[in-house]
C-alpha cells in the first residue's frame, strides 16, 4: 500500500544498529516522517529526537512475534515506507510480503532474489554468471563428507555460516589451520549452530567451507549504492575497512573512503541486475589472487550508511523515492549523487573504538606502537569522520550508544579475558608501514 504524495512515513527496525540511526536522522532532514521499531531499552536510534514514533516489539529473532507486532502498527497507522534494516527483516519482509502489503508501502525484491544473495553458495553461483571472481569453496553436508575433503584443502579454511537469517548467534565463522582442526571445528560449528532450517532456506544450519583469505594492507573493499526497480539508475562508492572489532573477521570499527572504482562498481551492477536485485546494497570484497574476490552482499541499510550519506549518496531517501515510484525526482536525485563524489571522509564506531583499544592494552593483544597509531587516527580524522551515533545536533544515542556497549563490554568481559592469548588484532600492513 503506497501513499504518492509528499507526506511520505518511513519505519526502521534494527534501532541499535549504526545504519538505523543515520537513516533517521536523514531523512528527517529530508522532512520524511521516520518511525522507530525498539525492542531495548539501550537502542540508541530510539532516542533520536528526529525519530517522530517509537514503537516497542520483540527482538527480530522471534520471528512470529515481531511480525504480529509489525502488522498491529502497519494496521494502526498505514501506508509507511517499510525498508530493511538487518539480514533478517529483509528476508521476514520478502517472505511475508502479500500480508505486510495490506498495510505498508513494500520495497522488497522477489523471495527467489533474497535467496541467491542471504544464502551463500548461491550468491557465489550468481557472482560467477556475473563474470565476478569468487573464493574457492565446499558445501560438505556431513562430517565423513569434510573427512574426505580435509587432506587436500588449501589450508587455512574458513568455516562459514551458510545465511546469517534465523541465526541468533553474529559472529563471520571459525577458522581451521589443517586438517584435524577442520574437523574438530566443524563438528564444533554444527553442536553449536542455532540456525533453523526453513522451506524456503534448506540446510541453514549447514556451514560451507571457503578458502580464507588473511587481508593485506588493501583492507576489505566495500562497494555501496543504489540500484533501482528499472536497473537503469545507478550509482555507488568506494571504501575500505582498515579495522574491525574482531579476529579474523569481524564488524568494522573503521572505514576510509576510496576514489571512484569504475570496473569494481560495473561489476556490482553487473551482480544486481543477474540478481534482478533493486534498492541499497553493499558488495564486499578481498584481493584473492590479485583480483577483486565477492565475499558478502547487503541487501539492506548498513553500519558506515552514514558516510555513503556524507558524500552526497542520499541511500534511504533515493530507496523512499523508487518506493513511491516518484522517477522524476529519483532521476535527479541520482544524477545529483552520481556527480558528488568529492569528499574524502572516514567513518568510525569512536566510543567502541577506544574501548576496543583500552581492551586490547588489557590484554596485550596490541602493541603500544599500534595503539598510538589509533589513537593519532582519531585525532588525525577529527574533522572529517562520520560517528556511528555521535551527533552535536542530536546528542542523546550517542550517549545511549555508549551505554549499550559498556553494557555489552561486561557482560562479554570474561570470555574476552578467556581469549587473550588469541592472535593479536589485525592491523593492515600499510599502518605498521606508516608507523615506521
Amino acid at each position: 500500500m503506497c501513499i504518492l504524495n509528499n507526506d511520505l512515513s518511513v519505519l526502521l527496525a534494527s534501532a541499535s544498529f549504526g545504519g538505523t540511526i543515520a537513516a533517521v536522522r536523514h531523512l528527517a532532514r529530508c522532512n520524511i516522517d521516520v518511525g522507530v521499531v525498539s525492542s531495548q531499552r539501550l537502542d540508541a536510534a530510539a532516542w533520536s529526537r528526529h525519530a517522530t514514533h517509537v514503537y516497542s516489539a520483540p527482538p527480530e529473532s522471534q520471528g512470529s512475534s515481531f511480525l504480529e507486532r509489525l502488522v498491529a502498527i502497519g494496521a494502526a497507522d498505514p501506508g509507511k515506507i517499510l525498508l530493511p534494516t538487518s539480514d533478517e527483516t529483509a528476508w521476514m519482509y520478502t517472505e511475508n510480503t502479500e500480508l505486510l502489503a495490506r498495510y505498508f508501502c513494500m520495497y522488497q525484491p522477489s523471495i527467489a532474489t533474497l535467496q541467491r544473495i542471504l544464502e551463500k553458495k548461491l550468491l557465489a553461483d550468481a557472482a560467477i554468471n556475473a563474470g565476478l571472481t569468487v573464493l574457492p569453496s565446499w558445501g560438505p553436508r556431513t562430517i565423513d563428507d569434510v573427512a574426505k575433503l580435509a587432506p587436500n584443502l588449501p589450508y587455512p579454511i574458513l568455516i562459514k555460516p551458510r545465511t546469517h537469517v534465523h541465526r541468533l548467534r553474529s559472529d563471520k565463522g571459525i577458522v581451521a589451520y589443517s586438517s584435524n582442526e577442520l574437523l574438530n571445528k566443524y563438528q564444533l560449528f554444527v553442536d553449536r549452530e542455532r540456525a533453523a532450517d526453513k522451506p524456503l532456506l534448506t540446510d541453514a544450519r549447514l556451514p560451507i567451507l571457503q578458502q580464507f583469505v588473511r587481508v593485506g594492507r588493501e583492507g576489505v573493499h566495500s562497494v555501496t549504492g543504489f540500484i533501482d526497480r528499472t536497473g537503469e539508475l545507478f550509482v555507488s562508492r568506494s571504501a575500505t575497512k582498515v579495522l574491525q572489532r574482531s579476529q579474523p573477521m569481524g564488524v568494522g570499527l573503521c572505514f576510509e573512503s576510496l576514489p571512484a572504482a569504475p570496473a569494481l562498481s560495473e561489476a556490482v551492477r553487473r551482480l544486481c541486475r543477474e540478481l534482478e536485485y533493486f534498492g541499497i546494497f553493499e558488495v564486499e570484497f578481498v584481493l584473492f589472487d590479485g583480483r577483486w574476490a565477492v565475499i558478502d552482499f547487503n541487501p539492506r541499510l548498513f553500519n558506515q550508511i552514514g558516510m555513503d550519506i556524507r558524500r552526497g549518496m542520499p541511500l534511504p531517501f533515493l530507496a523512499c523515492l523508487d518506493a513511491v515510484g516518484d522517477t522524476t525526482f529519483l532521476r535527479e536525485a541520482v544524477a545529483k549523487a552520481q556527480a558528488q563524489d568529492n569528499e574524502r571522509v572516514v567513518f568510525c564506531d569512536s566510543f567502541a573504538l577506544r574501548a576496543f583499544l583500552f581492551a586490547q592494552a588489557l590484554t596485550r593483544r596490541m602493541s603500544p606502537k599500534d595503539r598510538a597509531y589509533w589513537r593519532a587516527w582519531l585525532r588525525k580524522h577529527a574533522d572529517d569522520a562520520v560517528d556511528y551515533a555521535a551527533d552535536g545536533n542530536d546528542s542523546i544515542p550517542g550517549i545511549i550508544h555508549s551505554l549499550s556497549q559498556l553494557h555489552l563490554g561486561v557482560k562479554a568481559l570474561p570470555r574476552f579475558m578467556r581469549l587473550s592469548a588469541l592472535d593479536a588484532a589485525w592491523t593492515p600492513r600499510a599502518v605498521i608501514q606508516e608507523l615506521s
